[in-house]
């Protein structure tokens, strides 16, 4: 392989056995297959981010529990292409998992899927992991991607969404007009920022440094990590802790990848993702909290939302949830509400 930043792993995991009994009693050897099960996994995050730490766990984790033969490949930075290049090459084999923004998934399979991206539907990272596991809100997501080909079968932390600035800080309805701000390409971003009366431009993720760097737009919707790992607050330095969304990092594969492994292996693949996944989200969570001071030191200005600030977000994008509960269906709408407690 000739990518310098893809960390490669070849990894014994259990596999077929072949026992055929003997006029004597005796069993022949286990059959090791002669090809590795390749598993190549991309993201657009930095190699150094908590996303491909914990995916380096897993290769270690893969590696002690194996006595066949798979081949993970890690491709962090967008080295196997932009983010719904990657979703899309799910379904080519061109990939076997992609890990990035919940919103990408939702772009390609279609809005229904933006009801997890609903607007302060989670106030904290805690009511996060307890809806998105503990009750189910997972499962629940899961029902929206059956027949499409794609299985999600875990969440990231991605962070709580706040703003970055080049101009100012943003307290009220008021400041968002004539707010430039990049958006991914869900279409529920579009109206959440419509709806605050800024200006959303969805544009993929590889074209946002720049565009933020050269003011091509005025500031960027995404996590606090995003912001350290691409030091965006030297150039959009006023940082808005709205906390507006919890949106999270989908860990997708295709039904038929996952399904095509021997079911041994595929208990062994899933049981490794779902450990990663409990200490990226972890990781994650340590780091994001230290990151507004950090910003602080770096010479940014931070303003974390008042109750009352949020309050007011929250009123204007009422018609926002309207529009989602018609787009998803009221059923399946309802129920994943249950897990927020709304």
């Amino acid at each position: 392989m000739n990518r310098k930043r893809a960390l490669v792993a070849f990894i014994v995991v259990f596999a077929c056995v072949a026992i055929t009994a003997c006029g004597d009693g005796k069993k022949e050897e286990p059959v090791v297959p002669k090809d590795p099960i390749l598993i190549k996994i991309g993201n657009t995050d930095t190699a150094s981010r908590s996303t491909n730490v914990s995916l380096e766990w897993l290769a270690g984790y893969l590696s002690e529990q194996a006595e066949g033969a798979v081949a993970i490949e890690i491709y962090p930075g967008g080295e196997l292409g932009d983010d719904p290049e990657m979703c899309k090459g799910l379904l080519l084999g061109l990939d076997e998992v992609y890990i990035g923004h919940c919103g990408v998934l939702g772009s390609i399979v279609g809005p229904k899927l933006d009801v997890l991206e609903l607007p302060f539907l989670y106030g904290s990272y805690e009511e996060w992991v307890e809806g998105s596991f503990e009750k189910e809100g997972l499962s629940i997501y899961n029902e929206l991607l059956e027949g499409t080909g794609y299985v999600c079968v875990d969440f990231m932390y991605n962070g709580m969404m706040n703003l970055c600035s080049n101009e100012k800080i943003y307290r009220s309805i008021g400041d968002f007009k004539d707010y430039s701000v990049r958006v991914n390409t869900s279409e529920i971003n579009r109206r959440v920022f419509e709806a605050l009366g800024a200006e959303p431009i969805p544009m993929a993720w590889g074209e946002v440094y720049n565009a933020v760097e050269e003011g091509t737009v005025d500031g960027l919707a995404h996590s606090l990590g995003v912001f350290n790992d691409f030091a965006f607050y030297e150039f959009a330095p006023y940082i808005t802790l709205t906390e507006y969304q919890s949106s999270p990092y989908t860990v997708v594969m295709s039904t038929e990848f996952l399904d095509s492994m021997p079911p041994e292996l595929r208990d062994i693949v899933l049981s490794g993702i779902h450990e990663a996944c409990a200490r990226q989200r972890q990781m994650e969570r340590e780091l994001e909290l230290g990151y507004a001071e950090l910003f602080v030191e770096k010479g940014a200005t931070v303003h974390t939302s008042t109750a009352e600030e949020k309050a007011k977000f929250y009123a204007a994008c009422e018609d926002v949830y309207k529009t989602q509960r018609d787009i998803t269906g009221a059923d399946i709408y309802d129920r994943f509400l249950t897990t927020a407690g709304k």
